[in-house]
């Protein structure tokens, strides 16, 4: 028998063709991606998001800069509650794209909920870098600097987050804000009614506004103001700001009362203790020093409150006084 040898050549040419077979061009790589991501957003459009992140990962496996797959996996992340993942999910956006706006806003805002306030500070001024009248950028930066109690440099901040939203209740709240925590407190009530017409004020904004009106003396305004609040959420601080107001409306059964009840929620409220030690030892001046158990109670309302909080010269100050008398 006769055997037949391939030549070179031969053998060359069917290796290319079976190789060929199992080469991927990029354009088939490309398309391969592309279908990937878009059925990962057709999963997302159907509320799968299993699916999605799966689909999603896929993709970053075929091509770790896939900035939309980045980001498509941190959205989902973000609306989970799970603002961990979703922080290292932006955080690579930003490296793949450090112009993309919406990247660094959303590692911005999920550090601000982490509670990397500071971290949070800086990349939210980084995304205005890349978009100076970004709304939400701009409202949450001035929430960042006051949480951190810079008020100062939340103020242009806040402004131009109304300038670019009137309807932003949240961007006027932090606006009234920066005005109360810098002394303008006519500004600050011109801001909160402006909160107040975009819809219900939250517990914090209320509290605000009614400091703000006993900061200018208008007592019987934040009077009314607590007491709204008051029927709605009751907490220790709302009474003992109204106690504050009708102590300074001279109603001071009505303040002792209002400070025995914030007592009740936090008995550990030094300007509760402090309010109801002023109300006892008012009524006792007043009462032509007549019944000695107000005074007693209104010093021993002080002592707690130094136990508390040691550092409060004035109730120092107070309790030296009025022991004497």
């Amino acid at each position: 028998m006769r055997l037949i040898i391939p030549k070179a050549g031969g053998l060359l040419i069917a290796l290319t063709l079976i190789l060929g077979g199992c080469i991927e061009t990029q354009e088939q790589r490309e398309q391969r991606i592309n279908q990937l991501l878009n059925e990962a957003e057709a999963h997302l459009d159907e509320g799968l998001t299993d699916s999605a992140l799966a689909k999603f990962g896929l993709a970053l496996e075929e091509n770790p800069n896939l900035i939309q797959a980045q980001m498509g996996m941190g959205n989902i992340w973000r609306q989970r509650g799970d603002y961990t993942k979703a922080k290292l999910a932006f955080e690579s956006a930003t490296e793949i794209d450090p112009n993309d706006f919406d990247a660094r806003y959303y590692l911005g805002h999920m550090q601000h909920l982490l509670g990397e306030v500071e971290n949070a500070i800086r990349t939210y001024l980084q995304a205005l870098a890349i978009d100076p009248d970004s709304h939400v950028a701009n409202r949450d930066l001035a929430a960042a600097y006051l949480q951190t109690g810079k008020p100062g440099d939340a103020l242009t901040y806040a402004r131009k987050a109304t300038e670019l939203n009137p309807d932003s209740q949240e961007s006027w709240s932090n606006l009234a804000a920066c005005y109360s925590l810098l002394g303008e407190y006519e500004s600050a009530v011109d801001a909160y009614r402006q909160a107040a017409e975009l819809g219900p004020l939250a517990e914090p904004v209320l509290l605000g506004l009614a400091d703000a009106h006993i900061r200018l003396g208008n007592y019987t305004r934040a009077i009314n103001t607590l007491d709204a609040l008051l029927r709605e959420s009751p907490s220790s601080t709302a009474y003992e700001r109204l106690g504050f107001a009708q102590f300074k409306m001279r109603e001071f059964e009505k303040a002792l009362r209002n400070f025995r009840r914030a007592l009740k929620l936090d008995e550990d409220d030094t300007a509760a203790l402090n309010g109801v030690g002023v109300c006892l030892m008012t009524l006792y001046i007043e009462g032509d020093r007549t019944n000695p158990y107000q005074r007693d109670q209104a010093l021993d309302s002080w002592r707690e409150s130094l136990k508390v909080r040691p550092d409060q010269p004035r109730i120092i100050d107070l309790l030296y006084r009025y022991s004497k008398i």
